[in-house]
């Protein structure tokens, strides 16, 4: 059978031709994206080649063995065979076994990659992964001694900026990703220290040579990684790419009960590389004992999927159990405070009491370890933003985005807080900085995606929608912001379907969707659609948006009031869409904006409504 590596470069099943890493499937001639719990499913088959897959298989494999009800796995059996016009009652692709599992029809081709004459500087991509594996498996053979080894192929180059890649998990354990993920982003955080250097955190879909991938991302280098585990051993191995020619090739090893020091010796030994032998900048200026951090970057883990059921919760005992073990480490508190002010957006959780828990937490942090100080700007800012204190928000945004050690949250979230004022541009802006330093990040695409729908970039919006799908988006704000999109351009059917899912997936009411999305294709149908509004549990921000659009502004303003209340009952930039104009003209729109604070930060910054937009005089 062929391994799970292999599979990852591409196979063919039948006359299809599928690209795991390129995120697509190949059919007579149609390009086919699928959605990542999709492809999850049909590697967990393709690895077995024909074999039984129990529904037990796919629960542990795709679900991480979570409590699975049966509908969400015949709906992932339903897409899979979509992917390949499959027919569950003549199959020739994907056969149901009556009670026991699925298996393939079709034979799995691992494709042939041919590899060139090419000098030991001009390998692709491809060759140099299987080069390293080959080379890890032989190192991890025997025990080495030095911890860092070096093979310097040339004189270090007057290198000023650098894409990271993401690492490739060559021992295949779904276990370890919460390392190879955690190490890639400490890299990159410990080179934003360096002066006068541009670091960017590296997409997982580039299928591409190293000197095209360094154009695209506008760098000088690119540095592809991978981490091989024998035991307990750990051996990160990487190259540095510059103008399609290997520069450096060089490796640490660690302990995985020691996944600090192996962090402090990778961005060591790049800096080395890069001319840089100052230590490394950490957020922290404690060293966390190594329990501690391995509950700290588990949790991390689980944060990044937050979107995923019971990850937060998972996140927030990782985060406490970090703390409980080492409570001198300043970033488990930003991690854990950050948990806590995500609760009211994720869980409905009760606003003033998780904002209390945050500022608790950000506070205790900063006391054992002021080194987080400017970082916790970000946690401030957040709360701040709940609680709609806008100047407040932006000083306190200003700080954490100044910070010499930066998460991409930061920007993130003063994206939102800029949106919820009608700074579009502005919200646009901090969330491109979000992407460079972490492109991988799914929040961070989902946000992007976003701030281009609502400043009418269809063509880029749907790029970060396809983007942040891949990653696994599937909270309801950005499927409900992704079928806006597709109903904006006037593909109906697939945002019908896109909301269905969202919704599902958050448990919300469904009912509305039909009669809502049929009134859109067809205004005649908007009396009907309002009447089951009239009844639906539909969510403020459906309420607020249907309304609006189907000329029931003084219905949508009744609820746009709500947000009076604390928290925001629904995403404020709703309110400055362009197609919600409607709701702007409304006689109560500019009273609301003052009561709401809105008015006086816009004064406060040189801002001013005008052409129903905020325009802001340049700083």
């Amino acid at each position: 059978m062929p391994t799970l590596e292999e599979l990852r470069e591409g196979f063919t099943l039948g006359n299809c031709e599928v690209m795991p890493h390129e995120g697509v499937i190949r059919r007579d001639g149609e390009v086919l994206r699928p959605e990542p719990q999709t492809w999850r499913v049909l590697m967990a088959l393709a690895v077995r080649d024909g074999k039984l897959v129990t529904k037990e298989d796919l629960v542990r494999e795709v679900w991480d063995g979570r409590a699975v009800a049966d509908d969400p796995i015949n709906r992932a059996i339903r897409e899979v065979r979509k992917c390949f016009g499959d027919s569950a009652k003549a199959p020739t692709y994907l056969e149901t076994l009556h009670k026991r599992g699925y298996r393939l029809l079709q034979k799995v081709e691992p494709l042939k990659r041919e590899i060139k004459d090419r000098s030991a500087t001009e390998i692709s991509v491809p060759a140099l992964r299987r080069w390293k594996l080959a080379a890890a498996v032989l190192a991890v053979s025997v025990i080495v001694i030095l911890a860092v080894t070096q093979v310097r192929i040339s004189p270090p180059p007057p290198v000023r900026s650098i894409a990271i890649l993401p690492f490739e998990n060559l021992s295949g354990r779904a276990s370890d990703e919460y390392i190879v993920s955690g190490l890639k982003v400490a890299l990159v955080q410990a080179l934003h220290g360096m002066q006068d250097f541009v670091v960017k955190n590296g997409a997982v879909s580039y299928q591409m040579e190293p000197d095209e991938i360094a154009t695209l991302l506008g760098v000088e280098s690119v540095l592809i990684g991978t981490l091989q585990r024998s035991g307990d051993l750990l051996r990160v191995s990487y190259f540095i790419s510059t103008d399609g020619q290997v520069e450096f090739s060089d490796s640490v090893e660690g302990m995985v009960s020691d996944l600090f020091s192996l962090q402090e010796k990778l961005a060591t030994a790049v800096r080395a590389n890069l001319g840089d032998d100052l230590t490394p900048a950490l957020i922290t200026g404690h060293r966390p004992g190594s329990e501690a951090y391995d509950s700290y970057m588990r949790g991390m883990y689980a944060l990044e999927h937050r979107g995923e059921p019971g990850r937060l919760e998972e996140a927030i005992v990782l985060f406490q159990a970090a703390i409980e073990r080492d409570r001198q480490y300043g970033p488990s508190y930003l991690a854990l405070a950050t948990a806590y002010a995500l609760m009211p957006d994720y869980r409905a959780l009760p606003l003033d009491e998780m904002n209390r828990m945050a500022l608790a937490v950000i506070e205790s942090g900063v006391s054992v370890d002021p080194v987080i100080s400017n970082a916790a700007g970000a946690i401030y800012g957040f709360v701040y933003h709940k609680e709609k204190r806008w100047q407040e928000a932006e000083e306190a945004y200003r700080r954490a985005v100044g910070a010499s050690v930066i998460d991409s949250n930061a920007f993130n979230w003063y994206s939102r807080m800029l949106s919820s004022v009608g700074r579009m541009d502005a919200a646009l802006a901090q969330a491109l900085r979000a992407l460079e330093l972490d492109p991988r990040s799914t929040v961070n695409n989902s946000r992007a995606a976003i701030a281009y729908t609502w400043l009418g970039d269809s063509e880029k919006a749907r790029e970060y929608f396809v983007r942040a799908n891949h990653l696994g988006a599937k909270g309801p704000t950005h499927m409900l912001a992704y079928a806006f999109l597709l109903s904006r351009d006037g593909d109906i059917e697939l945002a019908r379907n896109v909301a269905t899912v969202g919704m599902e997936l958050a448990g919300d009411d469904t009912s509305w969707i039909g009669p809502v999305f049929d009134a859109f294709a067809d205004p005649q149908k908007i009396p009907a659609a309002l009447a089951v509004l009239d009844t639906a549990s539909a969510s403020p921000q459906v309420q607020f948006t249907a309304r609006t659009l189907f000329g029931d502004t003084d219905g949508a303003m009744e609820i746009a009031r709500q947000l009076e209340q604390p928290g925001e009952v629904f995403e404020m930039d709703l309110l400055f869409v362009p197609e919600l104009k409607a709701i702007r003209q409304h006689p109560d729109f500019m009273p609301l904006m003052e009561r709401l604070g809105i008015t006086e930060y816009w004064r406060q910054n040189a801002c001013e409504f005008r052409d129903d937009r905020v325009v802001c005089d340049s700083r």
